[in-house]
């Protein structure tokens, strides 16, 4: 969460722009794929007692949360927008790594 915080605080004149139609959305889709991977590995180690399907839901909505404030965060970041359509990916790739993280742990 530190380093999309980070990232995230750089004004938009000294941010690498990606030229390439939309891959951007991928950046925002993988480093939220990780953020849902690590939240969910962090609540299943921390021995709350709640089954795994609302550990899932409570590790996706977290992500999700984080990435709504991370754009309205870039609100106030020179040069900077707030993007439903980045929001939305890092939704898509929150669920997808929680999702990778439970299918992990199922087939053990």
């Amino acid at each position: 969460m530190a380093v999309i915080f980070i990232v995230s605080s750089i004004p938009g004149e000294h941010f690498y722009k990606i030229e390439e139609h939309h891959l951007d959305k991928v950046v925002h889709l993988f480093e939220f794929l990780v953020l849902g991977f690590l939240l969910i590995k962090a609540l299943l180690a921390s021995n709350l007692n709640i089954n795994l399907t609302k550990i899932v839901i409570l590790s996706i909505i977290i992500a999700a949360l984080y990435g709504a404030m991370d754009e309205w965060h870039q609100h106030f970041v020179p040069n900077r927008t707030p993007d439903i359509f980045d929001f939305t990916f890092d939704f898509i790739g929150a669920a997808i790594g929680t999702l990778i993280y439970k299918r992990r742990i199922r087939c053990r």
